[in-house]
């Protein structure tokens, strides 16, 4: 039911970019071009996972711990909640050296490089390859 509510969410999703007016601008430069290509990937994932469960059959595993599921969701929502104010990069860091650990990746030396390295990875394709600035710092502009 979560696979088929997922691929439901991300058609409805799909389906509400088409709704949007912006003035005459390319389609590749509109503002919904990046969301229909992660919402054609998220359905097609989201397809694929759930034509792999109805064929396997397996029984659904219990939750491993609601405390790591729970903090989790706090860090998730205090995230989406700092982005608009702090920028990008710095809450990205702070919330993936929140969740790793959370998912069970321990080391430190992983979880400082994957911490750093993914959100400036991202920070650089946004801002400078696809010219489509991320929100940024109250600190700095460069993040």
């Amino acid at each position: 039911m979560v696979l088929l509510a997922l691929f439901l969410v991300g058609g409805g999703l799909y389906a509400a970019t088409f709704g949007q007016n912006y003035s005459s601008v390319d389609t590749a430069q509109s503002p919904v071009f990046f969301p229909r290509i992660v919402l054609t990937l998220w359905m097609g994932l989201a397809l694929i996972a759930l034509v792999q469960a109805i064929r396997t059959q397996s029984d659904a595993a219990p939750v491993a711990s609601w405390l790591r599921l729970g903090l989790l969701l706090v860090a998730a929502v205090i995230y989406t909640n700092l982005i608009g104010r702090e920028g990008f990069f710095l809450p990205s860091v702070a919330f993936a050296a929140i969740s790793l650990p959370i998912f069970g990746i321990r080391n430190p030396v992983a979880v400082g490089l994957y911490a750093i390295t993914v959100p400036g990875a991202l920070v650089l394709f946004f801002n400078y390859l696809l010219s489509m600035p991320l929100p940024v710092s109250r600190f700095t502009h460069l993040f």
